[in-house]
């Protein structure tokens, strides 16, 4: 009994540790991605901002500037900053599942 429970503890590790190689492979990470969508935030913003100045005469057009601007912030943010934290995220999680796995053959040696 006590080799299958340690089987499965193995397993669960392992399938973390899968799991999160998974993610940081994931498409969101790598360079070509993230070049791809600052290309396609740079043509949205090109495409808006000559939308702006064709419409800029409409009153209404102007008030959507509170709105798209922001918005355009925060899409370069997430293009630009989040692989970063989710880079840290993904190490600090491997950095716990470590822990625990040091902590569980800690126990099972006692």
């Amino acid at each position: 009994m006590e080799k299958t429970e340690k089987e499965n503890e193995a397993s669960i590790n392992d399938n973390f540790k899968r799991e999160l190689e998974e993610v940081a492979a994931n498409s969101i990470l790598t360079p070509e991605f993230r070049r791809k969508k600052l290309i396609l935030w740079f043509i949205r913003t090109t495409i808006s901002v000559v939308l702006y100045i064709i419409f800029w005469k409409y009153n209404w057009v102007k008030w959507t500037l509170l709105l798209t601007v922001p918005l355009s912030l925060f899409s370069l943010c997430t293009i630009v900053v989040m692989p970063y934290f989710l880079k840290r995220k993904i190490e600090n999680t491997k950095a716990k599942i470590e822990e625990t796995e040091k902590i569980i053959s800690d126990i099972n040696e006692q």
